[in-house]
């Protein structure tokens, strides 16, 4: 599962991930596969972004590790060390990232099965 500018999409990618309207409106679903056409009507929509399935597009720069992304976010958060609020914002941060790289190993489980 790769997250994309839109304009890295090719036609023949496949979704990994729903298209969601930016007040939350289902715009595509999970699996669908992207045509010019689709590509060119999501651009004007201003959907910025698409995750697709696989690694498609070698960007050139490495997939940061959820450990690195935790690491490097709880130094953004080390200033307000202390702060019971900001701890728990932290907390829910490093929570959604962890449950983000499950939920792509899943993924990327299901695309590598027969």
């Amino acid at each position: 599962m790769q997250k994309l500018s839109i304009n890295d999409i090719k036609p023949g990618m496949v979704l990994a991930k729903p298209v969601m309207s930016d007040k939350g409106m289902p715009l595509c679903t999970e699996g669908t596969e992207l045509t010019d056409k689709l590509i060119d009507r999501l651009r004007e929509m201003n959907i910025s972004t698409l995750t697709v399935k696989g690694h498609p597009v070698d960007t050139g720069v490495p997939d940061k590790t959820a450990e690195k992304k935790i690491q490097e976010m709880a130094a953004r958060f080390a200033h307000v060390e202390g702060d019971p609020l900001m701890e728990q914002i932290r907390d829910a941060i490093a929570s959604a990232i962890e449950a983000e790289a499950r939920e792509m190993e899943e993924q990327e489980a299901q695309e590598a099965a027969p």
